[in-house]
């Protein structure tokens, strides 16, 4: 007896053998609760049904909708775990920007240049991630020496 059908029907054979006479008041309560829980395990079947349908339906929606991430954002491919972006200040124009370990090549003398995406200054950076405009550059080789 696992779902309601079966168990209505257990119930509606078991008033039938214990000739339970419908033509007394108790008789006809009992014949119209047997009916009405036949129509609630029905209902119930219905819905259950829908309800599987609707999980079926949203599993699909979810693959479709992390396939199409995938192709717009292609976030797997264009950043793995072991990237390390650092936050760069630029001290012209005071605009945060990030960069990832491939945009940081350094010189000989463990300086790399970047543009700010937002002014267009051309930044000056050391090995110790410190930002220097390249009015600045004449500053900073004086205070290194």
């Amino acid at each position: 007896m696992n779902n309601m059908n079966e168990k209505v029907a257990y119930l509606k054979g078991l008033m039938e053998g214990m000739a339970v006479d419908t033509k007394t008041n108790e008789g006809k309560l009992f014949e119209k609760i047997i009916d009405i829980l036949e129509d609630l395990a029905h209902e119930i079947e219905y819905v259950n049904e829908d309800l599987d349908d609707m999980e079926e339906y949203l599993d699909a929606m979810d693959d479709d909708l992390t396939d199409l991430e995938d192709d717009v954002y292609d976030l797997e491919d264009e950043y793995d775990d072991d990237d390390e972006f650092y936050e760069v200040e630029c001290p012209a124009c005071d605009e945060v920007f990030y960069l990832d370990e491939s945009d940081l090549v350094f010189d000989e003398d463990g300086f790399t240049k970047v543009s700010c995406p937002s002014c267009g200054e051309v930044i000056i950076i050391n090995e110790e991630m410190d930002c220097f405009t390249e009015d600045d550059e004449d500053e900073v080789d004086e205070t290194e020496v």
